[in-house]
């Protein structure tokens, strides 16, 4: 989108944003391919869909709408029990506005809560339903993704464990670049874990509440399929010699 103000070496642009590294590492990742993964996502018992007519009874921007039902979500993950909007609001603008040029709401209307709430009860459920039957590990949101080079560190969506949970809210199923999105936060938490002897991403979740459709996989299965019979350690030999320092340059005039 031309209105993106994040800079061009935030983890979620170089993976969605700038194909080139990501096309080298995994050119496997097809059309095909990610259309043969999306018939393996299935819906959460107990959610339904957003329907059509509430969405188009909101008059909120897309991407802010679904900013609030996530914040939403987040309050009603805390027990709090309700959900107060101004906050919801607040979260929300704060957010959008870090990455977009957000067109801010004075005040929600009903039409608004209500879509956005209708979303936001169904990611708690496909959360709550991901942390069932662990007593161990916990929810955890805001995940830290490290950088790597000159790319920077950022954030996930979620984590359980060595789970990594990532919320999408389109009208459509999941994308490539939600697969590189996911795939490369892997590849930069793979690094760390090599260079700090910490634990990897050992599988990823996509979640879409609006569609009420999910998503899971462990990393090692789908980097078999994608990534051109490479082990883990040769991807990382070749991500790090593309993304060495001399190399930002390049990327970043082809972006």
């Amino acid at each position: 989108m031309s209105n993106k103000k994040i800079s061009a070496n935030d983890p979620r642009t170089v993976a969605r944003d700038i194909p080139g590294i990501f096309d080298a590492l995994f050119p496997q990742l097809s059309p095909g391919v990610v259309a043969s993964f999306n018939r393996e996502s299935n819906p959460v018992a107990g959610c339904a869909p957003l329907p059509a007519n509430l969405i188009a009874g909101s008059s909120l921007e897309r991407a802010m709408l679904f900013e609030i039902a996530v914040a939403a979500a987040e309050q009603l993950l805390k027990k709090e029990g309700h959900i107060v909007w101004d906050t919801c609001l607040d979260v929300a603008v704060s957010r959008q506005q870090r990455h977009f040029d957000a067109k801010i709401p004075v005040s929600l209307s009903p039409a608004d809560k209500v879509a956005a709430e209708w979303v936001s009860r169904n990611l708690v459920a496909m959360l709550s339903k991901m942390n069932s039957g662990s007593d161990t590990e916990s929810l955890v949101h805001s995940p830290a993704i490290p950088g790597y080079q000159w790319i920077a560190s950022g954030t996930g969506d979620f984590s359980i464990g060595t789970k990594l949970i990532e919320v999408k809210c389109t009208g459509r199923h999941f994308s490539s670049s939600d697969y590189r999105q996911i795939i490369m936060y892997w590849l930069l938490g793979y690094a760390s874990s090599v260079e700090n002897d910490t634990p990897e991403w050992s599988e990823g979740i996509l979640m879409n509440p609006r569609l009420n459709r999910i998503i899971r996989f462990p990393f090692r299965k789908i980097i078999g399929v994608i990534g051109a019979g490479r082990s883990k350690v040769e991807l990382l030999e070749l991500f790090s010699s593309m993304v060495g320092d001399h190399n930002f340059h390049k990327f970043d005039s082809n972006h």
